[in-house]
């Protein structure tokens, strides 16, 4: 059996192993990362963080009571400073496009219901976070859209995606791809989050069949794309070399369709995390003039964390409310890109998904924190500062150094071969 796992399952461990040893020097304490920021009249401060374990692992679950604020040095109580945990995704974006490619013999197999199976969960894993797309392909040049991003109905979708037969076997695989991408321009550029992430997932069990879009044109859009681009090939007719230059993230192949649910559920897991233990904290700071230093102490039951972080407070006045959408929530959407056939990305008529991700404007909230009654203090002394580095935060999807355009060593050796 011909098999390459994910490479951020080996890579997760290693971290795992590694932050395990080095749990004495930290003391169990949480590994907080700022994210973005803001203060801006009448008095709002908003704080978009991340919140993770000692082995890195998000933290989800906090409360507005999990939360403490200083200011100075000094305790603010919430009488004074009016605060809420806003929805992060007032602040952050994740889009998520799965393409399907349904030409090939996994429609007549076995282990069909499997492959529906695993694409169900896949849609539950990420419904929450994710701004998620699937659609599936065969041969013909248009894809077709089983979810679109603003659906909830996940069971619907995949009876689509039961009833489907293709009516052109050679799969189009590299016009898929770019149809997919171009999905993904779309949804950046409508979006008005302050962080914006995009993922291309793409299962096959052979490859590109069709020969109607050029290799060549399809790395130029790869080669364009800010997406990371994740391939699950699983089957005994994949094409692991041509796979591989369009896997410029990660891919996981296998020519046994009964690991089908392996590529699935780790992939889902891994970019679901991503997006898991963030915040975004919105208060009202009883400050009015000069600059000031901020400092948020995160609780949980056995650990603590400190986020610090300065801000001007020229200007503020009386009026503020901490339910107020943070400004980095309001950039101008860009111009949507073109998806080279002279239409806006993502504009192929109801065949395709052709639906904008659902507005994300004004945040919904979470929950008012309840008034602490007690003298201004300092910061717990066991807790830590924000972590200072990447490194120090919760498992996100691989980033893409500067070969990330190029094959892996790997499927460079299986080209060779």
């Amino acid at each position: 059996m011909d098999r390459r796992g994910w490479s951020f399952v080996s890579a997760i461990l290693a971290g795992s192993a590694l932050a395990g040893c080095a749990g004495t020097a930290q003391n169990g304490n949480l590994q907080v990362k700022m994210l973005a920021a803001t203060s801006e009249t009448p008095s709002n401060v908003a704080v978009n963080l991340s919140v993770g374990g000692k082995n890195g692992e998000p933290i989800t679950g906090l409360t507005p009571e999990s939360f403490r604020i200083f200011e100075d040095g000094k305790l603010v109580p919430e009488d004074r400073a009016k605060r809420m945990l806003l929805d992060v995704k007032a602040a952050e974006a994740y889009f998520t496009v799965l393409l399907i490619d349904l030409s090939g013999p996994v429609v007549e197999s076995q282990d069909f219901p499997e492959l529906v199976r695993q694409v169900g969960d896949f849609m539950r894993a990420l419904r929450e976070t994710h701004t998620l797309t699937v659609s599936v392909f065969d041969g013909r040049d248009d894809l077709r859209t089983i979810l679109e991003p603003d659906e909830d109905n996940t069971k619907a979708a995949l009876d689509r995606l039961r009833r489907y037969r293709p009516e052109d076997r050679k799969g189009n695989l590299n016009g898929a791809v770019i149809k997919g991408l171009a999905i993904l321009d779309r949804q950046l550029a409508k979006s008005t989050a302050a962080h914006k992430n995009s993922n291309l997932v793409v299962f096959t069990d052979r490859g590109d069949e069709a020969a109607k879009v050029p290799a060549e044109e399809t790395e130029v859009a790869l080669d364009k794309t800010p997406a990371d681009v994740y391939v699950i090939g699983v089957g005994p007719g994949i094409k692991r070399p041509e796979l591989g230059k369009i896997a410029r993230t990660d891919a996981f192949y296998s020519t046994d369709l009964k690991e089908l649910g392996t590529g699935f559920t780790h992939l889902s897991q891994h970019l679901a995390v991503a997006a898991e233990g963030h915040y975004l904290l919105s208060y009202c700071s009883p400050k009015r003039k000069g600059e000031h230093e901020l400092q948020i102490e995160i609780s949980t039951e056995k650990d603590h964390g400190v986020l610090t972080h300065r801000y001007t407070a020229d200007g503020f006045t009386k009026g503020c409310s901490a339910s107020h959408a943070p400004s980095f929530a309001k950039k101008e959407p860009e111009k949507p890109a073109d998806d080279g056939d002279g239409k806006a990305a993502g504009d192929d008529g109801e065949k395709t998904a052709a639906k904008s991700a659902p507005a994300r404007g004004k945040p919904s909230v979470a929950k008012e924190a309840a008034a602490e009654e007690v003298e201004p203090e300092a910061p717990s002394p066991k807790a830590t500062r924000a972590a200072a580095s990447d490194d120090d935060v919760a498992p996100r999807p691989a980033k893409r150094a500067g070969n990330r355009k190029q094959q892996s060593k790997s499927d460079k050796e299986a080209t060779e071969e």
